[in-house]
């Protein structure tokens, strides 16, 4: 029975997406590829079960806060390890090598999105609640889930955002903006902020109304895609933001406009971690780079063992930096660019694509580090010395997330999601 109850709600839901492609023809050319513009053009959003809610702000986030830190802060003593509970099998299938989606995680339950076009919901005993099937796209999704009270948001590989009722799945909105978001949102005073990719490439930064999905500003286009997620900076009202032009750019937050723009020789596909007056992030060209974020200008960059694709993490008072390399990690003292300590990823024949978490417990910091292809690491972070390792199945490149002392790690194989506790 519950199979027919799912085909149907998977019919229904490839009519609405139907529906919303119609809406883009208008930006078709006689091709029917999306026409090249000066400008980004304004989607409509399709509204159906819209939320109560008139104070939005995000429960859960990629990369644990609008800061894109990666970093916990836990009222424990000190580590003690981790010890597994329970896993979803095969939650992506690895047909596309991009970063997978991390889980999100609240107080009502974990969301995990994979490459499939699954995104799932569980409560905390790890039965499944709703899934939601986005059909549209071969890639699936690659965004990471972010929650508020009601609902929960997501980009996919064939450019919609939606937005979803949190109790049972149900479309709240869905907007066609792009050909794909690969970034992930995050939320500021009910505004959803996320990057979008166009052909040619090109790509801009949108932010929304996350009760309607109302479009509220587009960025100039950028130039190139927009893998990289936002990171706000409040102190300076702007939205950082890196793209395969190789620039990390700051945009006002109030209209998109850029203030200032910093150039790497190559891509950068991750989010930017702020700490104070600086932003670390990471480039294609090898560089670990420390910029001030008022100004924009380098504060000092420092070359990692190859071509990186990590986001950094940041510890609770901003002086050690966790960030993966080519196939190496590394700890850096943040305010001065100099290398703590290092370590190698054994096994892995090509680029990392995984990005490390921090935890701080009361009389101890660890850094939780992809240390084989197929293991995850907990290091001390200040001496670097291994307190657990964890052995997987299946590559990893994603982040991994913490919650309530859960530890989620999506992979790309037989593991599936794996949700461990200590």
């Amino acid at each position: 029975m519950m199979k027919y109850v799912f085909a149907i709600y998977s019919i229904v839901v490839l009519v609405l997406l139907a529906r919303a492609e119609l809406k883009t023809w208008s930006m078709l050319d006689s091709g029917l590829r999306l026409q090249k513009s000066k400008e980004p053009k304004q989607a409509e959003v399709l509204q159906y079960d819209l939320s109560t809610e008139d104070k939005k702000e995000s429960l859960s986030t990629y990369r644990r806060d609008n800061r894109r830190s990666g970093h916990h802060e836990v009222d424990a003593s000190g580590f003690t390890p981790f010890q597994i509970l329970w896993q979803v099998a095969e939650v992506n299938n690895g047909i596309h090598r991009a970063s997978k989606s991390s889980p999100a995680a609240d107080e009502q339950g974990f969301y995990v999105a994979d490459d499939t076009g699954f995104l799932r919901t569980y409560d905390w005993q790890g039965r499944l609640r709703w899934q939601f099937y986005s059909g549209v796209s071969p890639r699936g999704m690659h965004s990471t889930p972010l929650t508020d009270k009601d609902s929960v948001y997501i980009g996919d590989y064939a450019g919609y955002v939606y937005a979803l009722n949190k109790e049972n799945g149900k479309l709240r909105w869905i907007t066609k903006a792009g050909t794909t978001v690969g970034s992930s949102p995050f939320m500021h005073n009910g505004i959803l902020y996320v990057g979008i990719e166009l052909p040619e490439p090109e790509g801009f930064l949108l932010a929304l109304e996350a009760k309607t999905g109302k479009w509220t500003w587009t960025s100039p286009l950028i130039g190139n895609h927009p893998h990289s997620s936002p990171t706000l900076d409040v102190p300076n009202a702007q939205i950082l933001m890196g793209s395969n032009t190789g620039a990390m750019v700051a945009y006002d937050l109030k209209n998109g406009k850029p203030k200032w723009s910093f150039a790497t020789n190559d891509d950068i596909k991750c989010a930017a971690a702020i700490h104070g007056g600086s932003a670390y992030f990471t480039s294609w060209d090898g560089f670990l780079y420390s910029l001030n974020t008022t100004t924009g200008l380098l504060q000092y960059r420092l070359p990692l063992d190859g071509s990186a694709m990590s986001c950094p993490s940041i510890n609770k008072d901003g002086t050690l930096i966790a960030v993966t390399g080519f196939n190496k990690n590394f700890v850096v003292h943040g305010p001065s660019g100099k290398i703590v300590w290092s370590s190698e990823i054994k096994g892995l024949k090509s680029r990392a694509q995984s990005s490390p978490l921090v935890i701080s417990y009361t009389q101890q910091e660890v850094a939780v580090f992809l240390c084989e292809e197929k293991a995850l690491c907990v290091h001390d972070l200040h001496s670097g010395k291994v307190l657990q390792e964890i052995k997987m199945e299946s590559p990893f490149s994603g982040s991994p997330v913490y919650f309530k002392n859960h530890l989620f790690i999506s992979t790309s194989g037989k593991d599936g999601l794996l949700v461990l506790k200590n």
